[in-house]
């Protein structure tokens, strides 16, 4: 073979080596990267279900997240298709898949606080009864381990004994007077009450009937929380949905939003029935008992 043949054939040779080379390289590396926030869950991800046993919509991480945010724009959501798709992830995951290298733990609260559940690498599992639907956020490298409630507080409640019945506000129904007694034991929270009498609503409205409390949480009525107020005042609305079955709850609204055990299943909607601190409840949450008069 002459020279400049030879020479030809090397350079196609380590030409074509060299592109085996990157296609190997190009080829591990979509094997191996994640797309973060894609709505799959991929190698090196960690991911939250809105159903257990991985079903529903799911939204993936690549990356430590201290608070989930509570309504969008801008609040990590589920992306993925399937039940929950569009909702904020937080207070809403009922089972998660480690699929990262290291142990990632789920908070109860935001800024990596309270009670939590460490999922080992390559696990996937349903959150336990203290995260699930009561989830702020996850710590990517962090074994924490699992911890209970804080000791006495957001006990399970026992079951309401007391029919549905009518009062006359400020009167509290018994059934009314029940939840306000479990909230007081359980959670901490002492500054609930019927309220007075309002001419300007229905007769048979639930705050009328002695059948609604207001549990202010900010530091007076008509003034904005603090954030640390602001947690607190979902922690106590996820526990009144928790047990909203033991307790005779008919729903819940807090944040300008609301839950109902009728559209239980589109969890915490828009509440558009009020405005501003109060009539959004921003300063209280609010908390409606099952009654003869319905909503």
């Amino acid at each position: 073979m002459r020279k400049s043949a030879l020479s030809a054939l090397k350079r196609i040779t380590f030409v074509a080596m060299m592109g085996a080379l990157v296609g190997v390289s190009m080829g591990a590396a979509t094997a191996n990267a994640a797309t973060a926030r894609n709505g799959s869950c991929e190698a090196g991800e960690f991911c939250l279900y809105y159903n257990s046993d991985h079903a529903g919509s799911v939204s993936d991480f690549t990356s430590s997240v201290p608070d989930y945010g509570d309504e969008q724009p801008s609040c990590y959501d589920f992306k993925g298709a399937g039940n929950g798709k569009g909702l904020c992830v937080k207070n809403e995951a009922a089972s998660v898949w480690n699929r990262t290298s290291g142990p990632v733990t789920v908070y109860f609260n935001s800024g990596y606080a309270g009670p939590r559940q460490t999922i080992a690498a390559g696990g996937k599992v349903n959150l336990n009864s203290d995260l699930k639907n009561e989830n702020a956020a996850h710590k990517f490298g962090d074994g924490g381990g699992t911890t209970p409630p804080p000791g006495g507080s957001y006990g399970t409640p026992a079951t309401n004994p007391h029919p549905s019945a009518t009062a006359r506000a400020p009167q509290a129904t018994k059934r009314t007077q029940f939840i306000d007694d479990q909230i007081r034991s359980l959670t901490g929270e002492k500054d609930c009450w019927v309220g007075d009498y309002r001419s300007y609503e229905s007769s048979t409205s639930n705050h009328n009937t002695g059948n609604a409390l207001d549990c202010t949480i900010s530091n007076a009525i008509g003034s904005y929380p603090s954030a640390a107020q602001k947690e607190q005042g979902w922690k106590l609305a996820r526990w009144l949905q928790k047990h909203a079955a033991k307790l005779d709850v008919r729903y819940v609204i807090w944040q300008g939003k609301i839950w109902s055990v009728a559209r239980s299943s589109e969890g915490w909607r828009n509440y558009t029935a009020g405005s501003g601190v109060t009539g959004g409840h921003y300063d209280h949450v609010h908390v409606s008992v099952q009654n003869p008069h319905g909503d």
